[in-house]
């Protein structure tokens, strides 16, 4: 009866599952709150928890393909904070399976080609810690064009001008021949007021909508106010805005520590840094020890040394670590006044490290130099770079009958002298940038490209937009041993907002 009973219900299922059509299931891309769970243990760089609640979600929800626009996060962080080039070449065989992955999405949904392009910018910017600037240029470049075809087919899609915005600052800092030429070939176009106005709409919209990417868009709206807009107050007000989860995530002591150091607020940013949360759970940041180093150093701390040594011997990347160095043997020189443990240092920045970030280059072309820095001009520099500027002034003006009777070092004398100024908002800061120029336009020197720079952004805060112009161009004719490409960068910029 039994046997009898189960052969029925055998029959009937199979009459119902032969007569009934099936039906395939659409993939789709949707941010739920398991997904934004995934997403915040991975901006507090718990990668291997946010790793476990994706492989859950691809088995319990198998068609929702934004699982691995998400995951994309884990492996860009690992590569960004690592810089180990071994890790990176394993990892890139993960783009091809997402991007496949993506591909899936129903193409009527708004982030099938946002997701897409959010890839491919994040590999774009990978790939920029390994020189690899061909195929970087390509990925951004497909990533524009996947950006632009979402806004002509979902122009209410605001979520797509976080990422637009960062394209459009990119090539905003650009010269006008080479965007020109880049237009030509690649079709990338932007300018830096178009990249401001997109991500301030991304901002206004965060703040009516539960929007997934916010802290993401407070970061980026903050970095393109404090660096291509010049405007500090903007960068900080944005970054306090975002109320960023400093307690829990690592990333956002980094990006506040950041904007706090260049806006003037070097003792925030040693408070914030002394509390990152750490542990085994975590991605190791060894840059933030780095930063706290340096940090320390501009307020002659004597612990600053012990946060610059734990960088230098705990980090296996590429970058900073010639400037660690440097900033060590300066530590050694000013701080503890000795002068074996300087050069001791100095030989390290010499042969440790690479020489592709600004920094680096300014530190290894410092080292090279056979004399030992004048030390009253170096705690003054180091005062002004921790933004203690009264303390600077004070400090450095009791020597200025010195540095213009003998000559020596007069060219940075002059230099600092109207750095400090400038930041104290006194107009004499233009006779000393002038001077500075007059002396050192012809030493390779980064002192009088960065006058000139300084000089145009003086004026262009009094409005005066000719001498601004006049003063940004001169800056791009200067060509500096270092810091010539962040220096014409800037001066691009500001050429761009006066336009």
């Amino acid at each position: 009866m039994i046997n009898y009973k189960i052969k029925r219900s055998l029959i009937l299922l199979g009459v119902f599952l032969f007569f009934t059509p099936p039906v395939f299931s659409q993939n789709y891309y949707k941010l739920t709150p398991d997904l934004k769970r995934a997403y915040d243990n991975i901006i507090m760089l718990k990668l291997d928890r946010g790793q476990e609640i994706l492989d859950s979600l691809k088995i319990f929800q198998p068609e929702n393909m934004a699982v691995y626009h998400i995951e994309n996060y884990i492996d860009f962080f690992r590569v960004f904070i690592n810089e180990d080039y071994n890790e990176f070449s394993r990892l890139e065989e993960n783009k091809k399976r997402r991007l496949d992955k993506l591909k899936t999405i129903n193409k009527n949904s708004p982030f099938y080609k946002f997701s897409m392009a959010e890839v491919n910018l994040q590999w774009a910017f990978s790939r920029l810690k390994f020189e690899e600037y061909f195929t970087v240029l390509r990925e951004i470049n497909t990533a524009y064009d996947l950006l632009q075809e979402n806004n002509e087919l979902f122009p209410e899609f605001v979520v797509n001008n976080k990422s637009l915005s960062i394209i459009h600052a990119i090539i905003g800092t650009l010269p006008d021949t080479y965007k020109s030429l880049l237009k030509l070939f690649s079709g990338l176009d932007g300018t830096i007021d178009q990249a401001a106005k997109e991500i301030s709409g991304v901002l206004e919209f965060s703040k009516k909508h539960n929007y997934f990417f916010k802290d993401e868009s407070f970061t980026i709206a903050s970095y393109i106010a404090l660096y291509l807009e010049n405007d500090s107050q903007k960068a900080w007000k944005i970054i306090e805005e975002a109320d960023l989860n400093i307690e829990n995530s690592p990333l956002a002591c980094f990006v506040y520590a950041n904007i706090a150091m260049r806006t003037g607020r070097n003792d925030l940013a040693i408070e914030i840094l002394e509390k990152v949360p750490k542990g085994d759970d975590r991605l190791s940041f060894v840059y933030l020890d780095y930063m706290l180093g340096c940090s320390k150093l501009y307020k002659m701390d004597i612990n600053a040394s012990y946060y610059l040594r734990s960088f230098v011997e705990n980090f296996h990347g590429r970058n900073y670590i010639k400037d660690a160095y440097l900033k060590i043997a300066w530590f050694e020189l000013i701080v503890n006044n000795n002068e074996a443990g300087y050069w001791e240092n100095i030989e390290k920045c010499l042969s440790q490290g690479e020489k592709i970030v600004d920094e680096d280059k300014s530190a290894y072309k410092e080292a090279m130099n056979a004399d030992i820095p004048n030390r009253i001009l170096l705690k003054a520099r180091l005062y002004f770079d921790g933004a203690y500027y009264l303390k600077a002034y004070t400090f450095l003006i009791q020597y200025e009958d010195k540095f213009m009777n003998s000559g020596k070092n007069i060219l940075e004398f002059n230099y600092r002298m109207g750095r400090i100024l400038q930041a104290l908002n006194s107009m004499d800061a233009i006779y000393y940038f002038q001077k500075t120029i007059d002396i050192g336009r012809n030493s390779g020197l980064y002192f009088a490209c960065n006058a000139a720079l300084q000089s145009g952004i003086i004026y262009e805060k009094m409005k005066n937009y000719n001498k601004a112009k006049e003063y940004f161009k001169l800056c791009l004719k200067s060509i500096p041993d270092e810091y010539k490409t962040s220096l014409h960068q800037k001066a691009n910029s500001g050429l761009m907002r006066i336009k």
